[in-house]
């Protein structure tokens, strides 16, 4: 009788795949919670299956990651990928120079806010190798920096010689499997671990050979692209941001192909998004500088973004704009907008800078003082956009 109620271990597996592959089809779509159900029905046929376990954390580690977008309407979530990419390229313009004052703690702090704008971001791993190398190149008189240098380049320096990809079967695609090869490729090695769970992925979805090498190729060369996008933010490519992409090729074994596929994709997009001009604007309101940023890239302005007179100084630092345009009040900075521009009119890179005040309030005396220290155009809030954008042309003769 028992022999007749044992279900045969060949359907069971079907009913498990058929489980997972409804739970890969909801993560498409970023159904989270329904993909976890489907795998907790897989778990429940087969309470062993390291593979659905595998599965199941990484369909959990996405669901929170959405969560926490939802909840960061303050944070970087809100922001477009452009202004993602900009935010990125002011803290690794940052980082350089840091590393060129050898100052390589703070630089480090600098790539550790990259790694919470984008925990994967493959250019920030570059330069964090970058600035490892220069700490273990240090004298003995930075033997403390060395040290911990030390810990982490044996914590994140991958085995390329090693890795040996495994034969793929079928054919078919996954977003799990894009998923997952973007994770491993993160810290540019392949761990037994994942090595297994890539392999159980090809075989439950019908990956081929040749659906694995193009995904693989594809993440390497969107990382790569994307690198490029912020070394050359500035249309400047510094020495240290050479090296950072070359110990990226290195690192996560870009071919001479993929290069100049990345590179041919770069060159178009630059063609097809030519700038007006670059715009820094600085406000203490995030909502007013996020929609002020967000008109003028409508109207094909690059744009540069900070909070505080501080952080804009330090972006001025690599980036020479066409314009400034700054509001006065800055209760959480020390300098406050005047104070800001009689700093730009003391330096000679930046004296004759168009400098534009916009502001709430308006107080007679303080405009006084701007027009004094040469601030070419007051703007009060809300912001009248045409008459902004009729002063903007004045200024770069368009």
């Amino acid at each position: 009788m028992a022999e007749e109620n044992k279900v045969d271990p060949q359907v069971i597996k079907e009913r498990i795949g058929k489980h997972l592959r409804t739970a890969d089809e909801h993560t498409r779509f970023q159904r989270y919670e329904e993909a976890i159900r489907e795998i907790e029905f897989a778990l429940d046929l087969d309470p062993k299956n390291n593979y659905a376990r595998s599965f199941l954390e990484r369909v959990k580690l996405m669901n929170k990651r959405a969560h926490e977008k939802e909840v960061a309407h303050q944070g970087t979530a809100e922001m477009s990928l452009e202004e993602r990419m900009a935010l990125i390229s002011q803290h690794l313009a940052v980082a350089e120079e840091y590393i060129n004052k050898k100052n390589y703690k703070r630089a480090l702090d600098e790539v550790a806010r990259v790694y919470k704008i984008d925990a994967n971001n493959f250019y920030a791993q570059a330069y964090s190798e970058r600035i490892d190398a220069l700490m273990l190149e240090e004298s003995a008189e930075g033997a403390k920096l060395l040290k911990s240098a030390v810990k982490q380049v044996a914590e994140i320096t991958p085995q390329v010689e090693n890795k040996q990809p495994p034969p793929l079967p079928k054919s078919g695609s996954s977003l799990m499997y894009r998923e997952l090869l973007r994770d491993v490729w993160s810290d540019g090695k392949v761990t037994e671990q994942e090595a297994k769970e890539l392999e159980t992925m090809r075989e439950l979805f019908g990956i081929t050979n040749e659906a694995h090498q193009q995904y693989e190729q594809e993440i390497k060369i969107e990382a790569y692209l994307e690198a490029l996008r912020i070394a050359w933010r500035d249309n400047i490519m510094t020495d240290l941001e050479q090296k950072a992409l070359q110990t990226m090729r290195d690192k996560y074994g870009i071919t001479p192909e993929e290069q100049t596929i990345a590179e041919k994709r770069f060159d178009e997009i630059k063609k097809l998004s030519k700038t007006r001009g670059t715009i820094l604007v600085v406000d203490s309101n995030r909502d007013d500088l996020v929609a002020l940023g967000k008109v003028l890239k409508q109207r094909g302005f690059t744009i540069f973004m900070a909070q505080k007179t501080e952080d804009a100084l330090q972006i001025l630092i690599n980036q020479k704009p066409n314009i400034i345009i700054s509001e006065i009040l800055f209760p959480n900075s020390q300098l406050d907008g005047v104070g800001f521009l009689k700093k730009l009119r003391e330096h000679s890179a930046l004296r004759h800078t168009p400098f534009f005040f916009i502001s709430g309030i308006i107080d007679k005396k303080v405009l006084q003082a701007a027009y004094r220290l040469s601030a070419d155009h007051f703007l009060s809030k809300p912001i009248d956009y045409e008459l902004m954008f009729s002063m903007i042309d004045g200024k770069l003769n368009i």
